[in-house]
């Protein structure tokens, strides 16, 4: 029964983008008590207390009596919710009405770029430290799945957040409370998909530099390449896993890392299309993204995330040009039918919509599904793998033969 329980687990894990059950919070306040968390977890979407400016704690909510609040949409970043500025600190409160003695468990995102969290009235959850002015903050992301204190039938959720470090302010992802031996189970899970998948592409960057040397062929280094980056992209992000092993490594530093790994992906990626469909790609097209992405790699490198996160909006419409291009490009491959075009192009448009996917998620037009990214990633990279060692002829059966025949030594018509 338990393991049919963890098989139900990873499968709304794996289609967690799909849908969600959701009862509606409304004026900081929802009854849960309906709800058979077993089932799967809730997110805590809809109208939040929310004290702009104010850093309030629950000592100081039992002092202040009642006053007017203001209600915000949550999650959404700070301009949406309130019409503010993104830099800045806020905090919010919610009350609960939950079953008596369950036991349960929030899975908490990143939010931008600290905070805090208590649960009556107990602090369970922080990354970085809040404060008042950039000089009193310190940002951190680190996705926590944290087990919430035992309680009757209330729970009141405090969450204070500050921003002095990036262009979105607030949160942006939902914050899920579910059945606690399921919750602690689904991050396991996802975070050993991420793992793997990290993992899997530092073995094929190595595997295929090692093609490289022995058959010089362009397309194999550039696929190892993009191996590479596309590794160090999901150790810093998404799960942040990097972070997770390393939790005191910078947050400026991680930040670069993430974005310039995403900007090189993207022009990796056109490079490697080229390779493999020289007459299909313009020329003009391909150096005018790859100089596109390298102008964004060095305002990531030599600018602050204050100020290159500025860009994202822009990067992603961008993006979303070059995603389409490519498509473009395989449209022709098919057309035109290029040798081995099928298997390649089945790869290729296989990681377009993945990582599309990816990019709506991070947009907040879908729920973030890592076992479903991890998947469609491992799949798209070992079938292009594949694909490339037929290519440079590792996996092609030679028909020549070394063996001496009849007619060699005494000719077919003697």
């Amino acid at each position: 029964m338990k393991n049919a329980q963890r098989y139900l687990t990873i499968f709304f894990v794996l289609f967690s983008a799909i849908s969600h059950a959701q009862i509606p919070l409304q004026k900081g306040f929802a009854d849960l008590t309906a709800h058979v968390f077993t089932d799967g977890p809730l997110p805590l979407d809809g109208e939040w207390e929310l004290y702009m400016s104010q850093l309030i704690s629950p000592s100081d909510f039992r002092t202040m009596g009642s006053q007017p609040k203001d209600f915000a949409d949550f999650p959404s970043a700070w301009n949406v919710s309130s019409g503010t500025q993104n830099f800045g600190f806020a905090t919010y409160r919610l009350k609960l009405v939950v079953p008596s003695n369950q036991p349960l468990a929030l899975q908490i995102p990143h939010c931008y770029s600290a905070y805090r969290l208590w649960a009556n009235g107990q602090v369970i959850s922080s990354n970085g430290i809040v404060g008042e002015s950039r000089e009193e903050s310190k940002p951190q992301w680190l996705p926590r799945t944290v087990v919430l204190p035992a309680t009757s039938d209330t729970l009141t959720l405090v969450l204070q957040v500050s921003n002095f470090s990036h262009a979105i302010g607030g949160i942006r992802e939902s914050i899920y409370v579910g059945d606690q031996s399921e919750m602690l189970f689904r991050e396991s899970i996802s975070m050993t998909s991420t793992l793997t998948l990290v993992v899997s592409l530092a073995v094929l960057f190595l595997a295929f530099v090692f093609v490289f040397l022995l058959y010089k062929s362009e397309s194999a280094i550039l696929f190892a390449l993009l191996s590479l980056a596309w590794s160090i992209r999901e150790a810093f992000s998404n799960q942040y896993l990097a972070i997770h092993y390393f939790p005191d490594f910078p947050w400026e530093v991680a930040v670069k890392i993430e974005y310039i790994g995403l900007f090189s992906v993207m022009m990796i990626s056109m490079l490697f299309v080229g390779s493999l469909f020289k007459d299909d790609v313009n020329a003009v097209f391909k150096y005018l993204f790859c100089f596109c992405n390298l102008v964004f790699i060095a305002i990531a490198a030599f600018f602050e995330a204050a100020i290159f996160t500025q860009f994202l909006p822009v990067y992603l419409s961008f993006a979303g040009a070059l995603l389409l291009y490519i498509v473009y490009i395989l449209v022709r491959a098919v057309v035109y039918d290029r040798q081995g075009a099928w298997l390649i192009v089945t790869c290729v448009f296989m990681g377009v919509v993945v990582f599309s996917y990816d990019l709506i998620a991070y947009r907040g037009l879908a729920n973030f599904s890592p076992i479903f990214t991890t998947i469609g990633y491992i799949a798209m990279f070992t079938l292009m793998a594949v694909a490339l060692l037929f290519q440079v002829g590792i996996f092609k059966r030679s028909s020549a033969t070394n063996m001496l025949t009849y007619d060699d030594l005494y000719g077919r018509n003697k």
